[in-house]
């Protein structure tokens, strides 16, 4: 059987405002409930357990049968790990569009989200609470809340505590984020160069090439701040998204059409004997940055390809 791709979810992000300290309360208690439901999945996982027996553990334990199917869905993201502790509460709900787009985390509008709260005795409640997005994603939440609605879309949606601010995350199909978000520069009908990206923590180089394997033109982008002491996640991420977007642009406006990258894994860090190799490696999201190249590709109407690392460095020789 052939293996499923795996979906690529753009996630938009909204602010959190609980204005009744009884709601945040109960979300805050939901919350760490679940991210110890996430560490239980992922020990019975590691222990060999069936499938059917962890989720009836998870079940009892969340007294909400969807809760236990999105936390086990969670734990599987951290397979490979042999230990598992997390620091901050989270509160994840796989989308379902037979049931107005979410059984648990569902938008009621462009600024009020539901949240399911389960009781033990099966009377079951909710909250509703004020929800912000960004100016330019309330065009796309009305559409999506008028999708769900009638039970054709459905949406993932993740609850985040940190720096005391609560903030919605919400997972979409990739095809509404790029309808509604149209990029300024898009890939010409003419175009046929294709362009080849070689990410690294520092540093995104691209080079263009034509059908016959001639070089076009060589661009890199330096962004050595992100490994400096002292920079946040976000900030880093945020401005190796911005050498990736000035890149994907660069590529369109010279007669790309086809973006290649390498279909990078994470790297063991444990075969990395250098400390410093270690910290930026552990800082580098491949997998992220990658989802994020095959939306804006995607965006530009371009042709988003990925190859296997392997023996690329000793075939590029040639070159």
């Amino acid at each position: 059987m052939a293996r499923k791709r795996e979906e690529i979810k753009p996630t938009i992000v909204g602010r959190l405002y609980l204005e009744s300290p009884v709601d945040k309360a109960k979300l805050l208690h939901l919350m760490r409930k679940f991210r110890d439901a996430i560490e239980m999945a992922h020990y019975h996982m590691r222990q060999g357990r069936d499938i059917n027996e962890i989720h009836r553990r998870l079940t009892r334990f969340l007294d909400n049968g969807h809760y236990a199917h999105s936390a086990y869905q969670r734990a599987k993201l951290y397979k490979n790990q042999p230990y598992l502790k997390l620091r901050k509460p989270q509160l994840f709900s796989v989308g379902r569009a037979c049931e107005k787009g979410n059984r648990n985390i569902r938008l009621s509008s462009t600024e009020r989200v539901k949240i399911k709260i389960p009781h033990a005795d099966g009377k079951h409640e909710w909250i509703e609470i004020k929800v912000k997005f960004g100016q330019k994603y309330l065009p796309l939440i009305e559409e999506i809340v008028k999708l769900a609605n009638d039970n054709k879309l459905s949406y993932g949606a993740t609850i985040v505590y940190n720096k005391k601010k609560y903030h919605l995350h919400l997972h979409i199909p990739l095809e509404l984020y790029a309808k509604y978000l149209e990029p300024k520069v898009k890939v010409k009908a003419r175009s046929h160069l294709i362009a080849s990206f070689d990410l690294n923590v520092d540093r995104i180089n691209m080079v263009i090439v034509d059908s016959e394997g001639k070089i076009r033109d060589i661009k890199t982008e330096f962004f050595p701040k992100v490994i400096s002491h002292g920079v946040s996640k976000e900030k880093a991420e945020t401005i190796r998204l911005q050498a990736l977007s000035k890149l994907i642009d660069y590529a369109c406006c010279h007669n790309v059409k086809y973006f290649v990258f390498e279909k990078l894994q994470n790297i063991d860090e444990s075969k990395l004997h250098n400390r410093v190799a270690r910290s930026k490696v552990g800082r580098f999201p491949f997998k992220d940055l990658l989802q994020h190249a095959k939306i804006m590709v995607k965006k530009r109407n371009g042709k988003f390809i990925t190859i296997n690392p392997a023996w690329l460095s000793i075939d590029a020789i040639p070159l």
